[in-house]
């Protein structure tokens, strides 16, 4: 309450003032008064052993309070009782323990939602450590590569619109037909195949079991059948097949005509 004054009139024993007992009755009001405001009796104390405590320090009769401020995404709305701490963004997330395995302690099912974030570092060096964060996936700016970490190193992951090699891959496997699109295969060594099918266009170079077949070209330009057996009944055909005869060589395909003259049987 409020400290109360005595009332001791406008001049002496005008007996416009408080009586002797009324003006001693707010005497120990007062007193009472000066009792409840003993500093030492004023204490504040954070409630709880954990979080963070509101009071900040008493200066005299002034007790300060530390303010709450929202941060990112927190928003604070205050009513003559309380004040509501609210996360703007709010996913339900729901979390279960999985046992017996060393690499997920946590499981977040979102459902049919999707999940949208940056996860962009500007250099490989940037990149956090792949043991620690087995199995992340993440773009490197500099490179314009996708990279995931396994086996305590960061793997690059193949571009589609690069060109392939295959060096690496000792035993690759074709799970379709192979299109060369007009191009060449080179150095190619052995070629097993069960046959081949459709026009073959071009020359083909190499051995046929162990022979080059250029070898056989002059075969069919320069022929020699030998000698020919033959039956004769008479005299004249004797002769005749006893006789050479000179054909000249054969070099292109073009009609040749020869006149061996009447033959009497």
């Amino acid at each position: 309450m409020a400290v109360q004054l005595i009332n001791i009139g406008n001049t002496a024993n005008d007996g416009t003032g408080d009586d002797l007992r009324e003006a001693f009755v707010k005497v120990n009001a007062n007193f009472n008064e000066l009792d409840l405001r003993d500093d030492e009796q004023t204490t504040v104390t954070n409630l709880g052993s954990t979080g963070e405590g509101l009071f900040k320090e008493r200066i005299n009769y002034d007790l300060k309070f530390k303010k709450i401020v929202g941060g990112a995404g927190i928003s604070l709305t205050v009513t003559d009782d309380n004040i509501t701490i609210a996360n703007d963004k709010v996913y339900d997330l729901t979390q279960s323990t999985v046992t017996g395995d060393p690499y997920v302690t946590k499981e977040y099912d979102f459902a049919d939602a999707r999940i949208k974030y940056n996860n962009v570092y500007q250099n490989i060096a940037d990149l956090p450590n792949p043991s620690t964060y087995h199995g992340l996936f993440a773009h490197v700016h500099s490179t314009g590569g996708a990279y995931y970490s396994h086996g305590g190193a960061w793997i690059e992951l193949a571009n589609k619109s690069d060109a392939l090699e295959l060096s690496e891959d000792t035993t690759p496997v074709l799970g379709g037909n192979l299109d060369a699109a007009g191009y060449n295969i080179s150095n190619a060594g052995t070629i097993a195949s069960t046959g081949f099918t459709g026009p073959l266009t071009g020359n083909v170079t190499g051995l046929v079991n162990g022979v080059d077949p250029a070898t056989y070209s002059n075969r069919f330009t320069e022929m020699d059948f030998g000698a020919f057996s033959q039956t004769v009944s008479n005299m004249i055909d004797f002769r005749i097949a006893q006789s050479d005869v000179e054909m000249g060589s054969i070099t292109a395909e073009e009609e040749v005509e020869v006149d061996f003259g009447p033959i009497a049987v």
